[in-house]
């Protein structure tokens, strides 16, 4: 059992850092930990396992994250993996080097070690950033391209993605071609032949989404790479979404890069990120970061992580919610993510005005459900989402709705109730 000042001292740092009340904080974190249900509970009472479970998160009891999809909720053994280190390091108990970023400590060891065996690669592969944004620049930036060569964007990414290629646009003349995705989609083969219809013999690399920020959809990553690398054509798939919200095997899919923030769905702390590169072409991507091991290629991805001084404590925090994401068990957490999207589906699909901006089929969507009204907006539903404490993403032209392990079926109901109230007020 830790001592009473050491509680004091955990609390004060989750007041501080998720603006939480003392009070509350220190009585959260007085007790080792909360424990989770019986393993067993799942096969004879999973709603009531799930309920159980819902006891490892700091959420506010008279609210409703339904937008985990834009920051994700960090469960309590991970907040305390992560408050521990940070008050652990501040008594300068880690070996004196290496420590904070400059160089591999066990701690960034066994991480990279973890990630890489949750995403089927190599620990060589893979380094370990604050975001995917930071991760798309990594790729952008690094990548060597001459004036007039082309990147091929759809126009559902995130600003995290398209920016950095904007203003390599901007300054280097690299040109920006724009496809159209459908919402929502007929069929993988469809979206395929968008993007192979756009290649010219001036595409140097297509960039896309895993899964789209804005509608939810699933992208055929696998056909994608497989058709682009028979043409001599890069891949860089931004999976912000992707990590913890399905399954990964990143050989499988074949990208050349690969980026993520796992502080969404993977609900590590926030200010995780990760990148992968394949080996073939870490040598001809040129770091962002410059410090002094900038070209010692012998650090394989590691050299893309060798930013400096590093939060250590939060990349500590990520490893715990790798080992938390085992605990409950992937096929699990994903099969669950994905019955609560169902539900937010069948609501969506029990009003003829909405409809669905990814798809209604299961291969195009995993937790996140998008749509609009094809009568008018959603700026009352919106609204009616509001007096319920009902957070989402979105608004008067479309809503995204981003349900995870910890959402309880009583607010999925109540967001049900919100859009009756805001179709029909």
């Amino acid at each position: 059992m830790l001592e009473r000042r050491a509680f004091i001292q955990r609390g004060a740092v989750a007041a501080a850092m998720f603006g939480i009340p003392l009070g509350r904080a220190e009585k959260l974190f007085e007790q080792e930990n909360i424990p989770l249900p019986p393993r067993d509970l799942y096969a004879s009472d999973p709603e009531r396992y799930w309920a159980d479970l819902r006891k490892q998160w700091l959420l506010a009891p008279d609210r409703s994250n339904l937008n985990c999809g834009s920051i994700g909720c960090t469960p309590l053994p991970v907040l305390r993996a992560t408050i521990d280190h940070m008050l652990s390091a501040e008594e300068f108990r880690e070996a004196p080097y290496p420590w904070f970023g400059y160089e591999e400590n066990d701690r960034i060891k066994a991480l990279r070690d973890a990630m890489a065996a949750f995403l089927h690669i190599s620990r060589d592969e893979i380094a370990i950033l604050r975001n995917a944004t930071e991760a798309n620049n990594a790729v952008c930036n690094g990548l060597d391209m001459k004036p007039g060569e082309e990147a091929i964007l759809t126009d559902q990414e995130h600003p995290g993605c398209y920016g950095c290629w904007q203003q390599k646009e901007a300054r280097f003349g690299v040109k920006i071609v724009t496809v159209h995705m459908p919402m929502p989609p007929s069929s993988a083969e469809e979206i395929v032949g968008i993007f192979e219809s756009a290649i010219t013999p001036r595409t140097k690399i297509l960039v896309f989404s895993h899964i789209t920020t804005a509608t939810g959809t699933i992208l055929p990553v696998k056909q994608i790479c497989a058709m682009a690398r028979a043409k001599g054509i890069l891949t860089t798939v931004d999976g912000a979404h992707a990590v913890g919200q399905i399954p990964l095997d990143l050989h499988d899919l074949g990208a050349d890069f690969y980026t993520s923030s796992p502080h969404k769905w993977l609900m590590s702390p926030k200010g995780t990120g990760l990148l992968y590169v394949r080996p073939e072409l870490q040598e001809k991507l040129w770091v962002n970061v410059v410090s002094g091991e900038w070209k010692n290629y012998s650090l394989k991805a590691y050299r893309f992580e060798n930013l400096g001084t590093s939060n250590l404590s939060v990349m500590v925090g990520l490893k715990a919610a790798l080992d938390f994401f085992a605990t409950i068990g992937p096929e699990r957490i994903y099969a669950r993510i994905h019955q609560n999207a169902r539900r937010v589906h069948d609501i969506v699909a029990s009003h003829p005005e909405l409809a669905f901006n990814n798809a209604s089929k299961d291969e195009f969507y995993g937790g996140l459900v998008s749509f609009r009204n094809t009568k008018g907006d959603l700026a009352k539903v919106a609204a009616e989402c509001g007096n319920r404490k009902i957070r989402v993403a979105g608004g008067a032209d479309r809503m995204r709705i981003a349900t995870h392990i910890f959402t309880q079926p009583k607010e999925i109901d109540a967001f049900g109730e919100a859009v009756s109230a805001g179709l029909h007020a």
